[in-house]
């Protein structure tokens, strides 16, 4: 019954999309999609990328935008457009997931938004200026010092002198009977959120991908982290969306396919977080971070 309520949701959402797809026209010339095989092709990788997506907390974006990249001729403008439609639904699906889970740290999350919400408008209107080879250049090199940071800075954290020997002031108890205690350094957080903002819509990446290693970073454990990342992208992305129709940036087409997969994938992404270790999650958003980037440098090469 919840399975079929989170892709009911998610496949009304589509519908929505569906309708404001004749109103937005995309002006590049990336590669259209031209018929029911080049729409399941779309699809399965929505699905393989929703699934990643929710398992690492990131979205998925960092994986839609090198793909339209470098598979469909994809400026980087219309990527990043397109990539936060689909970011969106992942996000939302995958949220109704980790409600159920009892993950997500509401107050936190909303808080977080509220400061990433004004980076993400500032980031979105510089993104029209990039040229393809300074896009993926930028792209890949974030990219890898995120796939470092996570492989070799393990055990750094910013925590203050009067935060790390509070007591454990945040409490979650998730739906299989984890304890999860933590009391995070916000004045970190809150200026963190705002550029993880500015470089969401800089780069389409859905905010995930940095939030997630973010809240790790300043004492949020990475279960928690994940799923409040979720949260919070359903909430930035929206706006992200409402941004790009303006600049006439997306094409509803493909965010539409992806859209299906990735809502599909996003459910057993959550499904996979309840049994991975902390240590498989970074491990995997390293791993993935770094194959990313070494593709997006061959490409402009």
């Amino acid at each position: 019954m919840k399975t079929k309520l989170n892709l009911g949701m998610g496949f009304l959402l589509l519908a929505c999309c569906v309708g404001c797809a004749h109103s937005v026209q995309s002006p590049d010339s990336h590669v259209p999609i031209m018929g029911s095989v080049d729409a399941l092709v779309v699809i399965i990788t929505g699905v393989a990328i929703g699934a990643v997506g929710t398992l690492v907390g990131a979205g998925g974006g960092f994986l839609h935008v090198p793909i339209l990249l470098i598979f469909y001729g994809f400026s980087p403008l219309h990527a990043i457009g397109t990539s936060m439609v689909a970011v969106f639904l992942n996000a939302l699906s995958g949220t109704f997931s980790y409600i159920h889970q009892e993950r997500i740290d509401y107050e936190l999350g909303i808080k977080f938004a509220v400061f990433a919400i004004p980076g993400l408008f500032m980031g979105s209107l510089t993104a029209q200026y990039f040229n393809t080879v300074i896009f993926s250049l930028l792209l890949a090199a974030l990219l890898m010092g995120l796939s470092y940071s996570l492989l070799f800075l393990r055990d750094l954290k910013i925590v203050c002198a009067n935060t790390e020997i509070a007591p454990q002031a945040r409490v979650i108890r998730d739906s299989i009977g984890g304890v999860h205690s933590y009391s995070p350094d916000l004045s970190v957080g809150f200026g963190g959120s705002f550029l993880v903002g500015i470089v969401s819509g800089l780069f389409g990446i859905g905010g995930g991908l940095l939030h997630v290693p973010m809240m790790n970073f300043i004492g949020i454990p990475i279960h928690i982290a994940a799923a409040t990342s979720h949260f919070i992208i359903t909430i930035t992305s929206f706006f992200g969306i409402l941004i790009f129709i303006g600049l006439k940036a997306i094409d509803f087409d493909y965010a539409i396919f992806l859209g299906v997969g990735v809502i599909i994938g996003a459910y057993y992404g959550a499904k996979l977080a309840m049994i991975a270790t902390s240590n498989f999650i970074k491990k995997t958003i390293a791993g993935l971070l770094l194959i990313v980037a070494v593709r997006l440098i061959i490409g402009v090469l």
